[in-house]
């Protein structure tokens, strides 16, 4: 009898020991759900503030950096130095230099990127590189004989030039929204430059030339024209990365401009102004690296978040680089001119709409910017 006492008594230990467990775990499980459903949510929510505070930081890099750029490249253009009244006139020298910024930037980030060789051939990119030069020295010469509002408004339209050659010289077809967004940026513009718009009482610092500063401004933005499809056939065939795109495209851009400053005999001349006025110095370099680091800042944002993103970061900053410009140096304009940057500024909008629905749609827009066309030339055309 004791003994199947004592097998009763070790079985009721067992199952009260079983009991125990099993209550133990479900008040484990019970405490854990609670806690793994927070984590997740935690992560999550973690996760997507990183990116929305990346984001943040590109398109505060890229304001910060480019309107920094568009002051101290205005500044250089209507600077008086000395009782001479004197100005820093040497475009090719300057451009040289904010060039070799610009490759010795790329360089130092495909280092830290260990990016791979590049199979597009050096020779390649002369071409398109020596487009490109004329079309920046002609955009940062026209400075000289119109207002910086009016060459960033202008510079903002290059889906005119894109589709005037498009339909010359390559026989393409666009969407008939297209053709709208080209009418309202050409309306825009003509009533900017109108010659009430663009009198000296409307536009400070505007040159003694204003109708030639806007034919070689046009024909900047022809080069544009011309230049973009070729560098696009380039990126499809050869498929280079953007920094590899950036260091070669700039060292073809230094050779040239450096030829260019040569041949115009800019050399001399402004090394002996830089002797003569020093203070110059600092506004050269603030133009140079605000070029540099803001055109990392567009690699940063385009290779992150897409080329899309990027235009729509880099439109919106060319409408503030303009109100800054206004208010910085007391340009005046009238309502007319402010309804003409609102038109162009519309019609880059609904441009970026259909892109954006094209991209959806999974069909490319034929103005929409590949990434590596984006943004090699984004700092070059004094945007």
């Amino acid at each position: 009898m004791s003994l199947t006492k004592k097998i009763k008594n070790e079985k009721s230990l067992k199952q009260e020991k079983q009991t125990d467990q099993l209550k133990s775990n479900l008040k484990n499980n019970i405490k854990s759900k609670p806690k793994e459903e927070n984590f997740i949510s935690l992560d999550f929510i973690k996760t997507h503030l990183k990116e929305e505070l990346f984001f943040i930081f590109c398109v505060g890099g890229i304001y910060i950096f480019y309107l920094l750029y568009g002051l101290v490249q205005e500044q250089l253009n209507v600077t008086k130095f000395g009782t001479e009244k004197k100005v820093f006139g040497f475009t090719a020298f300057l451009l040289a230099l904010q060039c070799f910024f610009n490759m010795v930037s790329a360089w130092l980030v495909s280092l830290v990127n260990k990016e791979q060789k590049d199979n597009t051939p050096f020779m390649k990119y002369g071409f398109v590189s020596m487009l490109l030069v004329i079309s920046t020295f002609l955009s940062n010469q026209s400075i000289r004989y119109i207002s910086y509002p009016t060459q960033v408004l202008a510079k903002s339209c290059k889906p005119i030039p894109v589709i005037f050659m498009g339909l010359l010289l390559f026989k393409k077809k666009y969407p008939f929204l297209k053709y709208i967004v080209v009418i309202v940026i050409s309306l825009g513009i003509s009533l900017f430059m109108l010659p009430k718009a663009t009198s000296k009482k409307n536009i400070q610092f505007e040159g003694h030339d204003h109708l030639f500063g806007n034919f070689i401004l046009f024909v900047s933005l022809m080069m544009d024209g011309v230049m973009g499809p070729f560098q696009d056939n380039l990126v499809r065939q050869y498929k280079p990365s953007a920094t590899s795109m950036m260091l070669n495209t700039n060292i073809w851009n230094l050779g040239l401009f450096t030829i260019m400053a040569f041949a115009r005999g800019e050399i001399s001349q402004a090394i002996d102004f830089i002797l003569e006025y020093p203070e110059v110095i600092k506004l050269i370099l603030a133009f140079c690296i605000t070029s540099a680091i803001g055109q990392q800042f567009i690699f940063l944002t385009t290779n992150k978040f897409g080329s899309l993103n990027c235009s729509t970061i880099t439109t919106t900053r060319k409408f503030f680089s303009i109100l800054v410009s206004i208010f910085y140096f007391g340009h005046s304009l009238d309502n007319l001119q402010w309804v003409a940057i609102c038109m162009v500024f519309g019609g880059l909008i609904l441009d970026l709409y259909i892109s954006y629905s094209n991209k959806k749609k999974g069909v490319l827009s034929p103005l929409a910017t590949p990434v590596k066309h984006s943004t090699t030339l984004e700092n070059k055309k004094s945007l």
